[in-house]
């Protein structure tokens, strides 16, 4: 019996591997390589590292926590990994007062547009930093269902440096402020946010961490690294400047993963950055480790032996304890021939890493500013990894699915013009599809094209110029996974022209709420909507007497849901909200309001 169950399983995973080659005819392009080992961009006299343990820590400890993970005891995994952090490198903190401290702004004005009507939710109304002209914005969805923005900007009166976290309860349909991080005298470079939740069922556990660099000078010399932490009411913040580089160096480029999508509070953070000189010089990467939620920080330098630009990190899990931060780096092999290499290195910090050779450049050919994606899946199962990037200015990606033993190279991700930056992200669900997506602007500004597909086949359909007003054509756009149930949908933020404002899309946008009046209803009740039969738009109005969290749901007439409309907290009144279906089929429609107190639904009917 084992041995027929072991034969299937190898059965299985044979007709998984090979059944994953297969890309949409859109997407091959005549340098498009597919299935080609981990060292064949390996250049003449190069040598592919040969991964050793370099870890400073003792075996024990090291077996203690493999065994903490295998079990799944997260007190055992938090308890190790406080143990662990006293054989690695403390991050140097400069001395109190010798440095100004970052402010937290809890209470904001809310610069959101909650009428906005077929056209970009605007999130942000003001200026967004633009030096360098990456990781200015990130953009994550919560374990809470949740949408989290962070936006790096610019001209805030008092500010050289400013940082605002947004969220959306309902998809995106409104966005509200969490806080702002500000300094008046430090300035602040590229950002990165991770977005864990710290108990499995208690929503308000949920915690926003934004990583950043500072120098109190523009051109960022001697730029140190802080972290904004804050739960997602606003509650609870705190900044720390916990690392700053060497004598005369700086970091760049900041990078942040996490394990949390299987841990709550036993989650460990990850942050990769690029340390050189100031006048641009490699020095290598440091990866530092938070076994406390960011309160404390040790890790080490990771000496890649060449010049490697824009990390970008992802975590992968494994069995035991090896090989599980990807980092995706632009390597420059000389001014005019740059390559895309993944560096990987253990999650506990070692000086060891290891590099998959992915692409194999010529003269004249530059693969830049990677962006890598790995799908957080049991340690057991294939690890599928996505890497976009620009070839010569045209958005290409490449994938493997199989961490990285093989890849399928320069595969066309999008055709409208030029493009300096790509982004991509991936979701932990595999049921319902389309779990990756990818996303990228023209040099002009004026498209914007996101994909949402799977690695294992086709990154999925074109959506061409989904930006509703120009975009800025030098700040990279971030896009995620947006999740209800097994309901899956591409979702985009993007700076506009200037770069000005910050605005928000997604597939599934197709409502927007607004408040009638001041009086406050004697009791609950929902309207029917109006017009009904509509084309495509409808009203729906419903009045709340008492404070709490409403849900409003279109669900069809097979009890699909078509569409969340409201999923939020609300204060007592009558809202009307605008329902756009032009996405949907004809039919009829049922939609439901849900409260703590009551319950209600109504039918409607949409003919095209």
């Amino acid at each position: 019996m084992e041995t027929k169950f072991l034969v299937t399983k190898i059965l299985l995973l044979f007709m998984f591997l090979s059944g994953t080659t297969a890309l949409a005819q859109s997407d091959i392009a005549a340098d498009t390589k597919i299935n080609m080992p981990h060292n064949w961009g390996k250049k003449p006299g190069e040598v592919v590292p040969k991964y050793i343990n370099e870890c400073k820590i003792p075996q024990y400890l090291l077996e203690q926590y493999k065994h903490a993970k295998l079990t799944g005891n997260q007190d055992e995994k938090i308890r190790v990994g406080l143990e662990m952090e006293k054989y690695t490198e403390a991050s140097h903190r400069p001395p109190e007062g010798s440095y100004e401290k970052t402010t937290v702004i809890t209470k904001p004005p809310a610069p959101f547009s909650p009428d906005w009507y077929n056209n970009d939710v605007l999130v942000l109304n003001g200026d967004v930093k633009d030096a360098g002209g990456f990781r200015m914005l990130d953009l994550k969805t919560g374990e809470d269902g949740w949408l989290y923005l962070a936006v790096n900007r610019r001209n805030v009166p008092g500010s050289n440096g400013c940082v605002t976290i947004y969220r959306s309860s309902n998809g995106g349909v409104n966005w509200s402020v969490v806080a702002s991080a500000q300094n008046g005298v430090a300035y602040f470079g590229t950002i990165s946010m991770i977005v864990e939740k710290r108990h499995a069922t208690i929503d308000d556990s949920v915690r926003i961490m934004v990583f950043y660099t500072r120098s109190n000078s523009s051109n960022f010399d001697n730029a140190a690294l802080e972290v904004f932490s804050i739960r997602k009411n606003g509650t609870a913040a705190f900044v720390d400047l916990f690392a700053s580089p060497s004598s005369g160096n700086k970091f760049e480029y900041v990078t942040s993963c996490s394990d949390g999508v299987y841990y709550d509070v036993a989650t460990y953070m990850h942050v990769i950055v690029r340390e050189c000189t100031n006048s641009g010089v490699q020095f290598g990467l440091r990866h530092w480790i938070s076994y406390n939620w960011c309160t404390s920080f040790s890790g080490v330098m990771i000496n890649t032996s060449n010049p490697d630009y824009y990390p970008s990190a992802a975590y992968s899990d494994k069995p035991g304890i090896d090989d599980s931060i990807y980092i995706a780096v632009e390597r420059r092999n000389n001014s005019n021939e740059y390559e895309i290499r993944a560096i990987i290195t253990g999650e506990i910090p070692s000086t060891a890493s290891y590099c998959y050779f992915i692409t194999s450049a010529g003269s004249g050919i530059k693969y830049e500013r990677p962006c890598i994606t790995v799908q957080q899946q049991h340690e057991n199962l294939p690890r599928r990894v996505l890497i976009t990037y620009t070839r010569n200015n045209l958005a290409r990606y490449c994938r493997s699915v199989n961490g990285g033993q093989t890849w399928t190279v320069d595969v066309v991700l999008g055709s409208n013009g030029l493009a300096d930056y790509t982004w991509c992200n991936s979701d932990s669900l595999t049921s319902g599809d389309g779990y990756a997506v990818a996303c990228y602007v023209n040099q002009a500004g004026d498209s914007i094209t996101v994909r949402r597909g799977n690695m294992t086949g086709s990154l999925g359909t074109f959506f061409y110029k989904v930006n509703s007003v120009n975009a800025s054509g030098v700040l990279v756009p971030v896009c995620a996974v947006y999740k209800v149930g097994t309901s899956k949908w591409a979702a985009m933020a993007y700076a506009g022209y200037g770069p000005q404002n910050v605005y928000f899309d997604s597939e599934q946008l197709i409502t927007g709420i607004k408040q009638i009046g001041n009086t406050v209803p004697g009791r609950y009740e929902l309207s029917q909507n109006y017009p009904n039969p509509f084309n495509p738009v409808t009203n729906i109005n419903f009045s709340i007497p008492k404070a709490g969290q409403v849900k409003l749901v279109v669900f069809d007439i097979a009890g699909r849901e078509a569409a969340v409309l409201v999923n939020e907290e609300l204060s007592p009144g009558s809202y009307v909200v605008d329902f756009d279906a032009s996405k949907l089929a004809s039919g009829v429609y049922l939609y439901k309001l849900t409260t703590e107190e009551f319950s209600d639904v109504k039918k409607m009917i949409l003919v095209k």
